[in-house]
């Protein structure tokens, strides 16, 4: 039986393979596959187990100290399949522009070109379950009752994967496979470098119920996400006093989450237009109801000539309760926060008295949220919801730390300083302004506006999209990168990470089918590299 509970387990003796893998999400499940199939020995380490675990989820427990954003035990999920067993599967390839080096984004720029990752893409939307994909012409859409035509805006197509979760879609291969072991309920704690620094030899694994393992390999990589890549690695300091690959202070640096930020709604002049491809109807039927939606970017040339970072709109059928200022007013954030922790069952990253507090100075707001959510569960109103996404530059100071507090493995617990530029506002208020005159010009509507601004300087609906990219970037100079063009740490011989923190930039797009697209191109990568020896 290829999967394992490391629980259960009382082995002295190293655990041995040719590759080990430390996460089993989108990332970790792929590469394994990949890798078992070209006949190779995996062994692949999950936090959780089978079924989501509240003691194995509050192990991600930490802190905000930057912008507001979702308490970390609640950004990601630590369960096999990882968090695509909570993902709506929206899906695009990023743009060409966001492989170049933008001389107004300081530290853009991929060490390859979109064209290079293109045959991964396709592999990946495979992986993912996309029907509405074609990496060559991926803007192929019909029109509608949105359908805009204007000099200075893009129409690009989001496709929704079916099914989405990996760990029950790509799982059964893997335990199948002779060649794969997959243990569950294993916490790596511990990345042990040998005498010389230069290779790694061990992770080190603990359970919840006292076991230990020690788990070797040719190649290791990491996969554990944008938070927990850098953790381990800025913990495990016996043979590197800043950490592994972290002779240059760059692991944790350039932290990057995607704002999601709700500027207004749209009244349509057609009533059809709800029910169009420009409106995510709902995201608890797509991927079988709804395949793809659209959404609006500016132009390329006003990207380059007005030096704006990436932004995406798109329209989401909302209650009416749900898209008023109210709604996103800081009685009702705190009154959230404090739901999600009953939910997560997890108070340590939530600040409950200042939550509690923060929701009796706002009564009002959360009063009449309250009232007008009661008033639609008889008479539902819904609005087309204006979402945007906001690329944000990579910036050294955001970034994840360790912190004094410890978990339950006596491991420092994360924390994270995400900042964003004042920057990147102006390509989402351009685009918002934009928007707005092209619908009114056209007769397809008009836009109600609600461009308020918080003491933080952005709308007060802003939230991270937790999307973590970045702790980890590529680049080919170690003293600008952790890892170089094929996601290998520098001066470490044998460790390679794979997932979003290798990201030098993050786009407006959601990561996973590029996480996807380049976990294909390492697994081929570690593939040649084994077999040359």
């Amino acid at each position: 039986m290829t999967f394992l509970d490391a629980r259960e387990l009382d082995q002295a003796a190293p655990i041995e393979s040719d590759v080990c893998i430390v996460g089993g999400g989108a990332a970790g499940i792929t590469l394994a596959c990949d890798l078992v199939g070209r006949g190779l020995q995996v062994a692949l380490i999950e936090s959780g187990g089978e079924r989501f675990d509240h003691a194995n989820q509050l192990l991600y427990a930490g802190r905000n100290i930057g912008l507001p954003s979702y308490p970390l035990s609640q950004s990601r999920v630590r369960s096999w399949g990882g968090s695509t067993t909570q993902w709506a599967a929206q899906c695009r390839m990023m743009e060409r522009l966001d492989f170049e080096r933008r001389d107004w984004i300081e530290d853009s720029g991929w060490p390859f070109a979109l064209d290079a990752l293109v045959p991964y893409y396709e592999r990946a939307a495979q992986t993912c379950h996309l029907t509405d994909f074609d990496a060559h012409d991926p803007e192929r859409l019909p029109e509608d009752a949105l359908s805009l035509t204007h000099p200075e805006l893009r129409r690009v197509k989001f496709g929704f994967g079916h099914p989405t979760d990996f760990g029950t879609s790509h799982g059964e291969r893997l335990r199948l496979e002779p060649k794969a072991m997959v243990f569950l309920n294993g916490n790596a704690v511990a990345l042990e470098l040998d005498d010389d620094a230069r290779r790694l030899r061990s992770v080190t694994v603990q359970t919840l119920n006292g076991r230990k393992l020690d788990f070797r390999a040719s190649i290791f990589v990491l996969a554990a996400g944008g938070i927990e890549n850098p953790r381990l690695m800025l913990a495990s300091r016996s043979k590197a006093a800043a950490g592994v690959g972290n002779a240059h202070d760059l692991v944790g640096r350039y932290f990057m989450d995607h704002p999601y930020i709700t500027t207004g709604y749209l009244v349509p002049a057609d009533s059809r237009a709800a029910k169009g491809h420009h409106v995510i109807r709902t995201f608890k039927r797509v991927g079988w109801e709804q395949t793809f939606h659209s959404g609006f970017t500016l132009s390329e040339a006003v990207q380059r000539e007005e030096a704006l970072s990436g932004c995406v709109a798109y329209f989401i059928r909302r209650l009416a309760s749900e898209t008023t200022p109210d709604y996103y007013n800081p009685g009702n954030r705190a009154r959230n926060r404090l739901r999600d922790a009953w939910r997560f069952r997890s108070t340590r990253d939530v600040a409950v008295a200042r939550d509690l507090m923060t929701m009796a100075g706002n009564a009002g707001g959360v009063v009449r949220t309250f009232a007008k959510r009661a008033g639609e569960i008889v008479r539902p109103r819904h609005l087309l919801a204006l979402r945007t996404v906001v690329e944000t530059t990579p910036r050294p100071d955001s970034r994840v730390l360790l912190d004094n507090r410890t978990d339950r493995f006596d491991q420092p617990c994360a924390m994270v300083d995400w900042r964003v530029s004042d920057s990147d506002r102006r390509g989402l208020d351009r685009l918002r302004r934009t928007l707005g005159e092209a619908f009114a010009q056209q007769g397809l509507g008009h836009m109600v506006d609600d461009w308020s601004l918080n003491e933080t300087g952005w709308p007060p609906s802003t939230e991270g999209g937790r999307h973590h990219m970045g702790s980890t970037r590529m680049h080919p100079d170690p003293h600008r990168g952790v890892v170089d063009e094929n996601a290998r740490v520098h001066g470490v011989a044998n460790l390679f990470i794979a997932g979003s923190s290798v990201f030098p930039t993050g786009s407006y797009v959601n990561p996973t089918l590029t996480i996807v697209a380049l976990t294909h191109r390492l697994a081929e990568h570690l593939a040649g590299s084994l077999a040359g020896g």
